[in-house]
């Protein structure tokens, strides 16, 4: 019941935290209920069978018998991370949240607590019912999160970020309701197992990976994201750029190259052309910023574009490396997202021209920025480099070229963040005669440290990340995306004398 308890208590505590009477109790709430969930989470990394490559921690039971629908809840070691990393952000959001949000207090909380239920429903889903409601039930908070508490142009970044999400899951839910009829069955393994005919792989793997890819994003369904991210609050802005998007990476993994095997091989290229110019694209784009949280959204698009580069090989290397970088740029991002809403909310604005010198009245906070920022870079030791270099080596035996042009978002990355830092802590301001920038709460410290650690951990330590998820991506997804064994000579003349019987059969009067 682990994983009904850690989905359950968010939603619970959701309900209560809205009806709080005092905005203080609210707050303390729902941190007491996401530390929960952390806790419940341990048990699943310390009990989780390094040699089981299926789903562990089953829970099963009918939930409407006649449509085939089952409660039916697991993890395997691509979903464990995923579901790890939101047990751990989530209750440092909203730590890092008690003194930026002033209005609607209650709400906003009992928003965060929802959007944590629905994303480690949608993760721990084994029946596509399940996954599909969880999946849809994401919308709603984030839909709150940016157009109540988001900036100045909210309802624009909210009916863009709507308007692409909803499209792509519509397109999904057909595609879906076709499989499940053709199966007669919900259940991911079941569908699995159930033969599709190429031609229609091909659709449904268009309408699967659609969603997906919006969600993630991928070049050029990318229109939402940097409205979204620079008008969301900071805990939001957290939420979807560490989390979010990450399960739309997780379920282009779970469900187009495990169901669709045939067309996922058929559209990598092309795919891969899309992450790279992602990489590209996202890195020329932080380079003209003004605006820090635009950078940074922007930063994100090219981190996603190299994470999937490694994915597309479809090799195990690949998939680990991708995988691995998407865990680490849930850190450091997470970090870095936190630290630029600090900025927004001392100096009520988001331009790099209004800061300046913050390093002199705020070393604390010029410490965490750089400590994670050089994760983001790839400075040797911490999380960034290895999951950057983990992407490159595979990428380099397959597709030299991809390789070659992605270290150029890899260069750029470092020239935008560091020409960043300078502005903002070192450089001159054009606003000097407001106040100076405060440091670090001890608050706010506490919500950077756990970031702080993971990022050199994950540097020092990749093998902790890695090794849970192999066998489960051998097995789901290599092993599924191998061509079938050659036919030995004898099963080819028999098969040729069956034929050969059966066209004289048809002739016969």
């Amino acid at each position: 019941m682990t994983l009904t308890l850690m989905i359950a208590i968010p939603a619970v505590a959701a309900f209560f935290s809205a009806l709080s009477p005092l905005p203080k109790g609210s707050k303390i709430l729902a941190l007491l209920a996401s530390l929960a969930v952390s806790v419940l989470s341990i048990p699943l990394l310390t009990g989780f069978d390094l040699s089981n490559g299926g789903f562990q921690f089953k829970e099963d039971f009918p939930l409407l018998p006649t449509l085939g629908v089952h409660y039916s809840l697991g993890l395997d070691g691509l979903s464990l991370w995923f579901v790890l990393l939101t047990a751990l952000v989530t209750p440092l959001v909203i730590l890092g949240s008690f003194s930026g949000i002033q209005k609607n207090v209650r709400g906003y909380f009992a928003c965060l607590l929802l959007l944590e239920s629905a994303m480690l429903g949608t993760l721990a889903a084994r029946d596509l019912f399940l996954f599909y409601l969880f999946w849809e039930l994401m919308l709603i908070p984030v839909f709150f999160l940016i157009g109540v508490w988001g900036g100045p142009e909210r309802v624009k970044a909210t009916i863009k970020f709507v308007l692409f999400t909803l499209f792509g899951s519509l397109l999904m839910l057909v595609a879906l309701l076709y499989l499940t009829h053709e199966a007669h069955s919900f259940d991911y393994e079941v569908l699995m197992d159930h033969p599709i005919p190429e031609d229609v792989q091909f659709w449904c793997f268009l309408a699967f990976a659609l969603a997906f890819l919006i969600k993630v994003p991928l070049f050029p369904l990318h229109g939402w994201l940097a409205d979204a991210y620079a008008e969301a609050p900071a805990g939001a802005t957290v939420m979807l750029s560490a989390l979010m998007v990450k399960l739309g990476a997780y379920g282009f993994l779970r469900f187009c190259p495990t169901l669709f095997p045939t067309a996922a091989k058929a559209f990598a290229p092309w795919l891969m052309a899309l992450a790279l110019a992602g990489v590209l694209h996202g890195a020329l784009m932080a380079t003209i910023q003004t605006d820090f949280k635009r950078l940074a959204a922007y930063s994100s698009l090219s981190h996603m574009g190299m994470a999937f580069l490694g994915i597309l090989t479809f090799t195990p290397a690949g998939l680990q490396a991708g995988v691995f970088l998407m865990v680490a740029h849930g850190i450091y991002m997470a970090g870095l997202f936190l630290l630029l809403g600090f900025l927004e909310e001392r100096r009520g604005s988001r331009l790099m021209t209004d800061f300046g010198g913050a390093a002199q009245t705020a070393p604390w906070l010029a410490f965490f920025f750089l400590w994670l920022m050089a994760a983001a870079v790839g400075l040797p030791g911490l999380a960034g480099f290895v999951g950057e270099i983990l992407v490159l080596v595979p990428l380099f035996k397959t597709h030299v070229f991809f390789a070659a042009l992605a270290l150029v978002g890899f260069v750029l990355s470092a020239w935008y963040f560091f020409n960043l830092y300078g502005r903002l802590f070192f450089g001159a301001s054009r606003a000097a005669e407001k106040t100076s920038i405060p440091d670090l709460r001890f608050r706010e410290i506490l919500a950077l440290f756990p970031l702080a650690v993971l990022a050199i951990w994950l540097g020092l330590s990749p093998n902790q990340i890695l090794r849970p998820m192999e066998k489960s991506l051998q097995m789901n997804i290599v092993e599924r995306l191998k061509p079938p064994p050659e036919m030995t000579d004898f099963a080819a003349r028999q098969r040729f004398q069956q034929e050969l019987q059966r066209e004289r059969q048809g002739k016969r009067p």
